[in-house]
Formats: structure tokens, C-alpha cells, sequence
């Protein structure tokens, strides 16, 4: 999968998860959205686990902050 095509899916499942439009490019984070809140960054991060096949650690979690950082995430985690 393409870098662009990854950053693609994941802004397309945070606008999913948010309920929000999140923009084609440019960044997008969590202290920017007043719906983004802890109870929601958990269905963020169980969206994101679904629609890419992978687990996160509970230590993760709090790094998953920003569109940026989420890519990078699961980068590693489909590299590994």
C-alpha cells in the first residue's frame, strides 16, 4: 500500500469515527476536535484496528493523536 494510499484510509476513517470532514491533506489532530474526546479516541482506535487488521498497545494509544502519528503507527505495525 502506497504512503498516500494509507494516509487516504485513515483520514477517511477518522471522518468516519468523528462524524467529521476531515481534509484531504494538510493536518487534522485530536486537541483541534472538540468530539475527539477519550471516549472516542477508544473508537477511533478500534475503527482504525478494523479497518487496517492490526493491534495496538495500550501504550500506543496516546501517541495516536494526529493523522501524522496515526500513519506512522500503522505503518510499523503492517511493516512488522
Amino acid at each position: 500500500m502506497s504512503a498516500s494510499d494509507l494516509e487516504a484510509r485513515v483520514r477517511s476513517t477518522l471522518s468516519l469515527a468523528l462524524g467529521v470532514e476531515v481534509p484531504e491533506a494538510g493536518p487534522f489532530a485530536r486537541l483541534a476536535v472538540p468530539k475527539w474526546d477519550s471516549l472516542k479516541h477508544v473508537e477511533v482506535i478500534f475503527m482504525l484496528e478494523d479497518e487496517f487488521g492490526v493491534q495496538f498497545t495500550e501504550d500506543e494509544f496516546p501517541a495516536l493523536k494526529c493523522v501524522e502519528s496515526i500513519v506512522e503507527k500503522v505503518r510499523t505495525h503492517l511493516a512488522a
